[in-house]
């Protein structure tokens, strides 16, 4: 019989204790591990009362509403790096999005020399265009669970998608059978060069209608949760945020903050657990998949105006039909949802709210 159980680890790692005489568990034939980029336990705890769908189900599992990173820097890298490796980057070697190595010098894409080193890239020669180099997990010092897996049961299968490279390279490891990203340049997802048939047919089709959705604008209906949330805040002279306002046509930046982002990136998980048939084999698979719309909406719109509310809404959505699949397939799995790091709120919402002296460092 199908099975389905669930863990919502927010932040946290836990221990728990194990009865003297307690029986083994069951293995699932799944593990599928989440991550949504910037999910604060604070933005968690403030809408879980309004949780109807995937989020809803999650909440019916353990849940640590109080968890805290225990490193820093908090972004996106470091915080993935941790997710399936058990370590913190002082050991996953992923201690910020980017860093500085003296020692490689290279030019930058206006061609002015940079000391600059990106996580998840395979660098250059000292020279060579810092801008043009390969995704890797060149950088990433210990294995991640799917690594661990693969090396005692190679029959176990991983696949790891993500709307951002770092994410789902950080959270597949160096032995995942299918790594999947949103490419900004190229604007289409893809993976690593030399490995495109690890892609499953289907995502020539996925990239076509995100190609078609970037180029219409969007006009996002305000959740009923969510109207009294929709208050405009002046964030300079000519702009405000705060009301949901609807997304102009061609901008595949602004595009990724919406939750159609997450729903396409989504879909992209679906194709390629479906091609290698994940859940399904001898051994246990492992998906994990990275959400990154959140993260885009804390940064442009903050955390608690009608966007980051509609957000969630829509994330709960998102991993309804996640979850739907999942059972549709009849696999035994086991779930766990997590962040890389947390936000606040605009400076301009604070000192709205009685934070005088809540200002930004650049304007």
């Amino acid at each position: 019989m199908k099975t389905a159980s669930f863990v919502t680890g927010l932040f946290a790692a836990s221990m728990l204790a194990t009865p003297a005489f307690a029986q083994t568990a069951p293995k699932p034939k799944l593990i599928v591990a989440i991550s949504v980029d910037q999910l604060s336990t604070d933005v968690f705890n403030e809408y879980r009362a309004s949780f109807t769908g995937g989020l809803k189900r999650l909440t019916s599992g353990i849940v640590f509403p109080r968890g805290h990173q225990s490193h820093a820097a908090t972004e996106t890298c470091p915080g993935h790096s941790t997710i399936l490796t058990g370590g913190r980057p002082s050991r996953t070697g992923i201690i910020a999005n980017d860093w500085q190595n003296p020692a490689l010098e290279r030019k930058n894409k206006d061609g002015k020399p940079t000391f600059e080193v990106y996580c998840a890239e395979k660098p250059g020669a000292v020279g060579s265009n810092a801008a043009d180099q390969e995704i890797s997990t060149n950088f990433l010092r210990i294995p991640t669970l799917g690594d661990r897996m693969k090396a005692i049961t190679p029959a176990t299968r991983v696949v790891a998608v993500s709307g951002k490279d770092r994410a789902a390279v950080m959270m597949g490891g160096k032995t995942a059978d299918t790594t999947i990203w949103w490419n900004s340049d190229r604007k289409a997802f893809g993976t690593y060069a030399g490995k495109e048939a690890s892609l499953p047919p289907t995502l020539a089709a996925i990239n076509a209608r995100a190609t078609a959705a970037i180029a219409k604008p969007l006009i996002q209906k305000l959740p009923a949760g969510c109207v009294g949330r929709a208050r405009a805040v002046p964030v300079s002279t000519t702009e405000t945020v705060g009301t949901l306002k609807p997304r102009k046509a061609g901008n595949a930046s602004t595009w990724r903050s919406t939750p159609e982002f997450d729903m396409m990136t989504l879909d992209v998980a679906l194709a390629a657990a479906n091609q290698l048939k994940l859940g399904k084999g001898a051994a246990t698979d492992v998906l994990a998949v990275s959400f990154s719309a959140t993260d885009y909406v804390g940064h442009s719109f903050g955390t608690s105006g009608a966007e980051m509310c509609t957000q969630i809404a829509m994330l709960d959505a998102v991993l309804a039909k996640l979850f739907a699949a999942l059972d549709k397939n009849g696999v035994d799995y086991t779930a766990v949802l997590t962040a890389d790091h947390g936000g606040h709120d605009l400076p301009e919402r604070n000192t709205a709210n009685g934070l005088p002296a809540a200002e930004r460092v650049d304007t």
